[in-house]
């Protein structure tokens, strides 16, 4: 046994060495291209994306995922169209609210919609406190989400349904207007110049249940698309690819899928084909150490990396750098 876990170590450490010396991260590259190109072209298939240094991907706008506040994997993402228009993805856990809310008031304090793709703590909990909160001085005028009933999560949430309690709870002190909990696969929400495509109604398995039941939304902000994928997991990630074309599926940006490990597998972010990638997990998940050094894990994170690697991302934003800011 211990003469497996040093070529365990081995093999670990010549995969990273071969990431660092080959990929880049979180370094810009400049574009190939003609000025004016359009960032994206229709039928899903994208020109080069102008990232170079001093590029402005989102005209004005920009989008933001944000860092986490105890060194914990979470998901907390800002976009902001050059029209002022506010949107906010999850959110992270409740000790990351008050980073979260310091961000919303500096682009004005004015949420025009908050999406929810799944109700876990490492995800919605700022968002609970943000609403039990009555000094939070943001506004909010919808909430997009779709969850199923209670008793299912009870059934298959390992323990967390009354999360999901707490968090029905904390939305119902929003007056009903507001809250969207009957998003569904297809729907289209336009706010302001942002818009969001809803890509599934939640898969409720019993293999990583409410992580598999992430609602996955593509968003447009400026012509680029950005696909965010929550915690869908391996099953989730191969009826997403059942119910879409590689078309529909392609994105400029990707969010990695249960922060970079054992979320869709290759075939996925394949058919996605992204240019950007960005990565909410924290620099122990990065480099899959549990203690004993890099790769000495059984997180897949080291995989995930090689995949994006292969796959030809040109950029990787991860928070383990701090808030990843995308003008």
């Amino acid at each position: 046994m211990k003469s497996f876990n040093i070529w365990k170590k081995i093999a670990a450490g010549i995969l990273f060495l071969n990431i660092v010396l080959t990929s880049f991260i979180g370094q810009p590259v400049a574009a190939e291209g003609t000025e004016g190109q359009p960032a994206i072209q229709r039928m899903g298939f994208s020109s080069k994306l102008s990232i170079g240094p001093g590029s402005q991907l989102f005209d004005g706008g920009s989008l933001s995922l944000l860092a986490d506040h105890g060194n914990r994997q979470m998901l907390s993402m800002v976009m902001q169209s050059k029209d002022g228009t506010l949107v906010v993805i999850d959110g992270g856990w409740d000790s990351d609210s008050a980073h979260l809310l310091d961000v919303i008031r500096s682009k004005g304090g004015h949420v025009s919609g908050w999406f929810i793709t799944h109700p876990h703590s490492d995800h919605a909990g700022a968002l609970i406190e943000i609403l039990n909160n009555p000094d939070s001085q943001i506004t909010i005028d919808n909430v997009y989400y779709k969850f199923t009933d209670q008793e299912w999560y009870d059934t298959h949430g390992s323990g967390r349904g009354d999360f999901v309690v707490g968090l029905r709870d904390s939305l119902a002190k929003l007056p009903p207007e507001k809250l969207h909990g009957d998003i569904t696969k297809g729907q289209e929400i336009q706010l302001g110049d942002i818009r969001a495509v809803v890509m599934n109604d939640p898969y409720l398995l019993d293999a990583t249940s409410v992580n598999n039941s992430s609602v996955v939304f593509k968003f447009y902000l400026n012509g680029v698309s950005i696909l965010v994928l929550g915690d869908l997991g391996p099953e989730g990630g191969q009826l997403l690819m059942n119910e879409h074309t590689p078309a529909e599926l392609k994105s400029d940006i990707v969010q990695m899928s249960h922060h970079g490990q054992y979320g869709v597998n290759r075939d996925v972010y394949a058919a996605i084909n992204p240019q950007i990638a960005l990565w909410p997990c924290p620099q122990w998940l990065w480099d899959n150490d549990n203690g004993g050094g890099i790769g000495s894990g059984d997180w897949k994170t080291l995989e995930t990396r090689q995949w994006m690697e292969e796959l030809g991302v040109r950029v990787n934003y991860c928070i383990k750098d701090g808030d990843q800011i995308i003008n």
